[in-house]
């Protein structure tokens, strides 16, 4: 073959090196580009991105609230909240949770509320803390074997921080943001403790929680108290997701602090149930929460009873509670109270709710003080 020229080659290499340029003028974007392999090392995250970007929720929250009663003057509440709940994970596995909620809170004068019993001791401003905890899931895995381990998942998990006392429907039920209340503050002095102890799945059909409690209520106080020890026994979620069912057998005995700080020796026993039934145009739900025990040498006993109904539109709904907490030597209170609730937003997980809620308590019993009837007006937004 003949060698080529250096006059000829030059010519050639100038077209080879234009040929690119003339294509992408000929409507080709993308001639000459050179296709190159993705770089298999993802980009690596700052820890600011790992606590506050992976599975990190912040939520929202207002709340305004105005009362009034026949023997009381009118009163307000307002506030502004959040919570921050944040899950930890591996990749194969969700190993903790996080949940903290408060609110800052501005009180105008005191009417006893069912939702803000404790008001009555934080004039004015006061932040306050509702739950704060840690959750630790598969607790005991590092003491199992891989076997055991696949045998035991969900079983033994670890809480520790301040929740719902461990009795009853509260456990299953959020009453951060609604007027109507379940009995436990009612029947300890308190709806919220703190505590540490498992909770998890028992085997198919039930679920349990054991935990020591520090008997406080809201702020962690030790004056004298041994505390409380609390378990519950309750239905597995499937009968709530197939049959609509709820229910347990819950257990409470120790020593806790009354509202006056004073020290007493507390029993109780009880039974709870709920039942969700699909009704014309709507859902109908039935709550009871039945307790009985002592308070030092006196019998208590606590019954409630709710039903409600919510439109299928999830739009509006009514709800009516009958409760009755009754001590031997003091007497009984008991009230009968009806609610009206029209819901701008209402999803079915309760992470957007918006609304408004008119509430009427008819005081027919008192332990202490004349019979009241006390009516709320709330709005309610979280979001």
């Amino acid at each position: 073959m003949p060698q080529m020229s250096r006059a000829s080659l030059l010519p050639r290499l100038a077209l080879a090196l234009l040929a690119p340029v003339a294509a992408r003028a000929a409507g080709d974007p993308f001639a000459g580009v050179v296709e190159s392999a993705p770089d298999p090392r993802p980009a690596a995250k700052t820890w600011t991105q790992n606590l506050f970007q992976e599975n990190f929720g912040f939520r929202k929250e207002i709340l305004s609230q105005a009362a009034a009663g026949e023997h009381e003057r009118a009163a307000s509440r307002q506030s502004v909240g959040f919570e921050v709940l944040k899950k930890f994970s591996t990749e194969t596995a969700t190993v903790a949770s996080f949940d903290f909620q408060g609110r800052l809170v501005r009180r105008d004068r005191f009417v006893p509320v069912l939702n803000d019993m404790e008001g009555l001791r934080r004039p004015g401003w006061f932040f306050e803390h509702h739950n704060l905890y840690l959750d630790l899931y598969n607790f005991l895995d590092p003491l199992l074997s891989d076997e055991n381990r696949g045998r035991h998942v969900g079983r033994f998990n670890f809480r520790a921080g301040r929740f719902y006392v461990p009795f009853g429907l509260n456990l299953q039920t959020d009453t951060h943001g609604t007027i109507l209340q379940l009995s436990n503050e009612a029947n300890f002095g308190f709806e919220r403790d703190w505590y540490a102890g498992f909770w998890g799945s028992l085997n198919a059909d039930l679920n349990y929680d054991a935990y020591a409690l520090a008997g406080s209520g809201y702020d962690l106080k030790f004056k004298g108290q041994r505390g409380l020890g609390a378990g519950r026994l309750s239905l597995a979620n499937k009968y709530s997701a197939d049959n609509g069912l709820e229910g347990g057998l819950s257990a409470l005995g120790g020593e806790r602090l009354t509202a006056e700080g004073a020290v007493v020796v507390t029993r109780r026993a009880g039974l709870d149930a709920r039942l969700r039934r699909p009704v014309p145009r709507g859902l109908l739900t039935g709550s009871a929460e039945i307790s009985g025990g002592r308070d030092g040498t006196a019998d208590a006993f606590t019954q409630l009873y709710q039903a409600e109904y919510l439109r299928a539109s999830r739009r509006w709904g009514a709800a009516t509670q009958y409760r009755r907490v009754r001590r031997h030597g003091a007497g009984a209170d008991g009230s009968i109270i009806g609610e009206a609730t029209w819901y701008f937003r209402n999803d079915v997980g309760n992470s957007n709710l918006d609304w408004l809620k008119l509430n009427v308590e008819r005081q027919i019993e008192r332990m202490r003080g004349p019979r009241d009837t006390v009516v709320a007006l709330q709005y309610y937004r979280y979001w």
